[in-house]
């Protein structure tokens, strides 16, 4: 187990060797936050409630986006797609260690690292523009937020992974995953809540497991919950969780058949 914490330790150190790329990424994140932040700012103008939101439930929403895309959306899977097409997939299918975990662990670092920047950064907005911020302070309220973070990033690391398993297969990978992320950025509720859609369309995204993403995360923050959203929420989580985890072994295994390593 320890080889893997050295993972994410030496994962860490790649960041601090490459710091523009990751201080271009975290400037990206910041803007689009903005953005999203005066957007809302200006609908709400003169209004006190907008899709039976409060202005400040929604502009706590929009700002923990910030710290939610730093601890979910984070991710180094990318590269598994570049080694499948480089051939250097090989070097560690030969070490004695599982190559699933290696890139959990990995994932790690990334997300250690955007986390701690994510919450300087939440920071600073709170203090620079003083919006109305709702603290939870509900302890049950809290327990299930973190919960629903958990299960979040598990999800995501999944999907991630099945996407960058196309390399396999197909040596155009980046077109597809940033395809993908645009969508699933849209059906994860990171420019929105869901729930202000009409009722059809977010029952349908209530069975997609993107919902579970960022929006039901939010959601438990922010109190507007019931028991039934709960049980339900975390059950269609668990279902993706098992769904999505076979999908990845046999998706895995196949996609070994087919790798070939030519000239390494």
């Amino acid at each position: 187990m320890l080889k893997y914490f050295y993972v994410t330790k030496n994962s860490l150190m790649e960041f601090l060797a490459y710091r523009l790329n990751f201080v271009l990424w975290r400037v990206r994140v910041v803007v689009s936050i903005l953005i999203t932040y005066f957007l809302w700012l200006a609908i709400y103008s003169g209004r006190d409630r907008i899709f039976n939101y409060t202005q400040g439930q929604m502009l706590t929403y929009i700002i923990l986006l910030t710290f939610l895309s730093g601890v979910v959306l984070s991710t180094q899977t990318s590269r598994v797609a570049e080694e499948i097409n480089s051939g250097n997939l090989s070097n560690y299918l030969i070490r004695p260690l599982n190559y699933l975990s290696f890139n959990l662990f990995r994932d790690l670092a990334d997300k250690l690292i955007n986390t701690f920047f994510a919450i300087i950064e939440m920071a600073l907005i709170l203090l620079i523009f003083r919006p109305h911020f709702i603290l939870q302070t509900n302890p049950l309220n809290l327990f299930f937020f973190i919960l629903s973070l958990i299960m979040a990033v598990i999800l995501y690391f999944f999907i991630s992974l099945l996407l960058s398993f196309i390399g396999f297969w197909s040596r155009e990978v980046w077109a597809p995953r940033f395809i993908f992320f645009i969508l699933v950025a849209f059906l994860a509720g990171t420019y929105f809540p869901l729930d202000i859609v009409p009722r059809p369309i977010y029952a349908l995204f209530e069975l997609l497991p993107f919902t579970y993403l960022i929006f039901f995360p939010l959601k438990i923050y922010l109190g507007n919950i019931n028991g039934f959203f709960l049980i339900k929420g975390f059950a269609v989580s668990f279902f993706w969780l098992i769904i999505l985890y076979q999908l990845v072994k046999i998706v895995w295994q196949k996609g070994l058949k087919a790798y070939t390593a030519e000239g390494k």
